[in-house]
């Protein structure tokens, strides 16, 4: 009873490794454009090509993988149906369940082991390429500048600059979140600075004209500075032109596994509790205060009820950055959630795609690559589409985390076990004859 389940699995090897190969080879070659502008621009060696290519390997292939486990169902039952080996072994008795089967518990094993792997070896390989990719666009800043992109690759700095110069290093219109240290970050404005090297090169020199300072006290988070400045210096220290690779605490969500992530959220969730406190006390001396003086000219007002008015209106500009506070709280307890959410359920989709890819398959009744390239590449799409549009949602605080990261695995396995189910019944209510009238000939007038 083992041959037929070891027969399908064996069925699946090929086309599997295949469409791994072709869709990781996809995303190198996206990925190789940035290398060779690298390699220019910075003068890399071999060994640290090799090193950022193996570093970056590893998102690579958490995202090919549950792709190449669609290519393959497709492809392996495509091929079978097309053979009329699913229609002999059903005539034998064998349920369209019992085949679809033995692949159901293969996606298991690979999701399970896609968990471990997003959590336990992805972290650690994104914070590794960050601080090489940090060491390598230090060299030289300004080449990899980008305007109106925001740039995080210098550790405690989030950067947008909206003008670039490259010629004179000259920048325009600058915003810096500065979160070195802090909870809370601090914001920088600028109308116009410069980039420049120190004389040792081992520090950068942000110099900045015109410019505000926005930060709030973290001991104190009711107090909040606004500073102007004419002409400001910052300095990124340990800066060199040279590549040396260095470590850092510092992790982003991307960085983490789970327990941290966790460990992170009861932290954040705990400042909250007593910011929380503090807003309602607020509310609360707000609602007992009356209103002063209504309906009269602030000039008028005695020294009594100026006091009055200037202590409410502490108190509503207290009440504002509180708010702010647990909403900036709130927003990265969002962040580390989608993310805890995303490392589950992109594994999931390697069951979630032979839910549909099983039944498509046999329906296609064909094994062409390409044809199953097609197929996997509109899924995909589709999938990434909502993963995407489900985080932004969420970092918005517009849908729960949960939703954001698992309604396209909930709509797509629904529409597969639905595939399925209709399959196993024999009922036919898709057609794929169109796809026999498409020949390479017709395929090449079309494109002409």
């Amino acid at each position: 009873m083992k041959i037929l389940p070891l027969y399908i699995l064996r069925e699946h090897i090929g086309p599997f490794l295949f469409g791994l190969f072709i869709i990781t080879f996809v995303l190198v070659m996206d990925f190789i454009l940035e290398i060779l502008n690298l390699i220019i621009t910075r003068g890399l060696n071999a060994y640290t090509v090799l090193e950022m290519f193996g570093l970056n390997l590893a998102w690579m292939l958490a995202l090919s993988i549950p792709m190449a486990v669609l290519v393959a169902t497709l492809m392996a039952f495509g091929r079978m149906s097309a053979d009329n080996e699913i229609t002999a072994l059903r005539s034998t008795g064998v349920s369209l369940y019992r085949i679809v089967f033995p692949v159901i518990l293969a996606s298991l094993v690979i999701a399970v082991g896609l968990v471990f792997f997003n959590n336990l070896i992805l972290p650690d390989a994104n914070h590794k390429a960050r601080l090489l990719m940090t060491q390598i666009y230090q060299k030289r800043p300004t080449l990899n500048i980008k305007e109106n992109v925001f740039i995080d690759e210098i550790p405690g700095y989030h950067i947008l600059i909206k003008r670039i110069d490259p010629r004179s290093s000259k920048i325009g219109d600058i915003l810096i979140y500065d979160q070195r240290d802090r909870i809370i970050p601090r914001t920088i404005f600028a109308k116009k600075g410069n980039l420049e090297f120190s004389a040792d090169g081992n520090t950068l020199i942000m110099e900045l004209y015109d410019g505000e300072i926005h930060e709030t006290d973290e001991k104190e988070p009711t107090q909040y500075r606004r500073v102007t400045f004419d002409k400001q210096v910052i300095f990124i220290n340990e800066v060199t032109p040279e590549l040396t690779m260095t470590g850092s605490d510092y992790r982003t969500d991307r960085e983490m596994s789970v327990e941290r992530m966790r460990k992170e959220i009861k932290e954040i969730a705990q400042q909250i509790d007593p910011q929380k406190e503090k807003l309602n006390s607020l509310q609360v001396s707000l609602d007992t205060l009356p209103d002063v003086a209504p309906g009269k000219p602030f000039r008028e007002f005695t020294q009594s009820e100026r006091q009055k008015f200037h202590h409410k209106q502490r108190l509503l500009r207290e009440r504002q950055q509180t708010q702010q506070v647990i909403q900036q709280s709130q927003h990265r307890i969002n962040s580390f959630k989608v993310e805890i959410h995303k490392k589950y359920s992109i594994p999931v989709a390697c069951l979630v795609f032979v839910l549909i890819g099983a039944p498509l398959g046999i329906m296609a009744k064909r094994g062409n690559i390409v044809i199953g390239l097609g197929l996997s590449l509109g899924f995909f799409v589709l999938y990434w589409a909502f993963l995407i549009a489900g985080e932004e949602l969420a970092d918005r605080m517009l849908i729960t985390p949960f939703w954001a990261m698992w309604s396209a695995n909930i709509l797509i396995g629904a529409a597969g076990l639905y595939l399925l189910v209709k399959s196993a019944r024999e009922i036919r209510f898709l057609s794929w004859s169109w796809l026999e009238k498409i020949t390479p000939e017709k395929l090449k007038k079309l494109l002409r």
